[in-house]
Formats: C-alpha cells, structure tokens, sequence
C-alpha cells in the first residue's frame, strides 16, 4: 500500500510501528497461541515486499504481510489492523479476498510449487465497542445441515485491544507504548495513562530508537487528540518528557518540509510551477495550524514556517473560529 493511501492516522500509526521487524518480533512471540509459538523460528521474520492488499479495502485496512519458517517450512503471518470504531461483521469475508490475493501472487513467483503456504489472518482492532464477531467464516452464509460442507471456513486470530486490561499489555517496550496508545486513544482515561507511556521510553537502551519512535507516537496523538485538548497534551508532553518543548518544533519543521515535498511533486507531476508554490504554501499553512493548535507563539511559528506574522495571525483566527 503506498503511503498515499495511508491517509487515516491510527492506520499510519499501526503501519509504521508493526513494520519495525522488532515490535512485530515481540507480537508474535507474546500474542499467538503457545502452540504456533513453540514452533516458529523468530530469526527467520521478515517482511515482504510486495503489497497484496485490494485496493477496494485500502480504506478499512492497513496491511502488513510477514514471512517466517515454522517448524523448518516457511509460511505467511498476514497483519491486519481494523482502524474503525464500529465493527466489520465482514471482516472473515475480506480477508478471505486478501488471503486468496497472496496465494495468487505467490503461484505467479514460485511457479514450480506443488503447495500453498498458509497464512494466518491476524486482526488487531481497537474500536469502542467490544468485538463481537465470531473469528469464522460460517456465520456470513445462509446454511443448511446439508450445505455446510460446501462452506468454506478458516479461523482467524482477533486482539481486541481495547478491552485487554493493562496488566496484560505485554512485550517489548515499543510494542507496549503501541498497544496503551491504540486502547486509549478513544478513553477519556488517555491523559491519565500518557505519563505512563511516555516512561515507557525511558527504559529503551538506544536514545536515537526513542526519539525516532517517540515522534511516531506523538504525531498519532496530535492528529487524533480533539482540538480543545491540545494545550493539555502539550502540557503532558513538556511535564513527561525531558525537552519535551523542543520537540513539538522539531516535528513542527518536519510537517513543513514534509508538507513542501507532496506540494512540489505535486507541482512537478503537473507540470505547473504555480502548483508547486500552491504545495508549499499550504504544507506551511496546514503545519501552522496545527502548532497554533498546541499553543505556541506567533514567533516560534514565524522561525519555523517562515509565514509573515499577518499571515498566521489570519491562520490563528480561522483555527478559533472552527474550534
């Protein structure tokens, strides 16, 4: 899936946190069943590099696909993340598509295979209301005793996070941060618990893995925090994290930089220089806001964006009056 697609953010958020071979390591050795586990071969984990995810499904999931040796065989771990609030009563439908798309893919590279790998459908949802759909394909069909054999059915894997109780959050510590996040993102308890995940990176030994994961985290939490909340988010960021009020800038400078590269490959795509200047203008416009948004001055905003003091006192007023 490209990152174009990946326009949701928890379903960026979980992309860019199971992608990391150590936190997707650490998954598979404390949430599957102890069985599949005794029997894996962790150092032979990697991540494919072919995407296999329907297009249709790109709004409702972000896709993740593993390779790993079980038992000396290599077999598929396919990750899926349901980013919705509400329940797919189809999900065991979707990911029979998606199952049989890696299958198809895999005949046309190995066309000498005698088999099939088998994949193992994993969903880890973190919605409002408790998962309530059964992990089988059988319930979707209008059966008879007579017509059940003619069913096709699989059993899936489904981690309801946000009804796991914190004591069996488990893992790596990043894995960790991941899951308290994805639970509380909908809590009203998450300004309660962020001190918690926030000390979470203080036990990783690597400083420069920290700080990188550190801004994954806290981007999540910037677009997906109500707008009214951000002044306290701001103040649990400074009051958690050691400079926590130079860090905010620093990703601030990046939503600008990052905001000018899609405008200029934008521009370029279209051949228009006027569109790669509307680009960069709006990647400035779109990163104001949002530093207005979590309280920092006209100044700081003026060092980072480069926009005139006018300009983002306009942006400032249009920020209060749609909050």
């Amino acid at each position: 899936m490209s990152a174009e697609n990946l326009i949701n953010p928890h379903d960026k958020f979980f992309k860019e946190s199971l992608c990391r071979k150590e936190i997707a390591q650490s998954f598979v050795r404390e949430y599957l069943p102890e069985d599949i586990r005794n029997k894996l071969e962790y150092d032979s984990l990697e991540i494919s590099k072919d995407t296999y995810i329907d297009k249709e499904l790109t709004e409702h999931f972000s896709d993740i696909l593993y390779t790993i040796r079980i038992s000396g065989r290599p077999a598929f771990l396919y990750l899926l993340f349901e980013h919705k609030s509400y329940i797919e009563p189809r999900v065991g439908f979707q990911l029979l598509r998606n199952m049989v798309k890696i299958w198809e893919m895999f005949l046309k590279q190995n066309k000498k295979a005698k088999k099939l790998p088998v994949i193992m459908p994993i969903v880890i949802y973190h919605g409002k209301e408790k998962w309530n759909v059964k992990n089988s394909l059988v319930p979707l069909f209008e059966g008879t005793p007579e017509t059940e054999k003619y069913i096709p059915d699989f059993k899936s894997e489904i981690f309801d996070i946000s009804h796991i109780p914190d004591d069996h959050i488990r893992g790596a510590l990043l894995l960790r941060a991941h899951f308290l996040a994805l639970k509380y993102i909908y809590n009203p308890g998450l300004f309660d618990i962020l001190p918690e995940i926030f000390d979470i990176f203080k036990g990783l030994s690597s400083k420069t893995k920290a700080t990188e994961y550190l801004e994954i985290l806290l981007r999540y939490l910037v677009s997906t925090v109500d707008g009214g909340k951000m002044q306290d988010l701001k103040k649990e960021i400074e009051k958690s994290i050691k400079d926590g009020g130079s860090i905010m800038p620093t990703i601030a400078k990046k939503w600008v930089q990052e905001g000018m590269k899609k405008g200029i490959e934008k521009g370029i795509e279209k051949g228009i220089e006027k569109g790669i200047e509307k680009g960069i203008e709006k990647g400035k416009t779109d990163a104001a806001e949002k530093m207005i948004a979590l309280g920092m001055s006209n100044t700081d905003i003026r060092k980072i964006t480069g926009l005139p003091i006018h300009r983002i006192e306009v942006i400032r007023k249009t920020v209060k009056k749609s909050g």
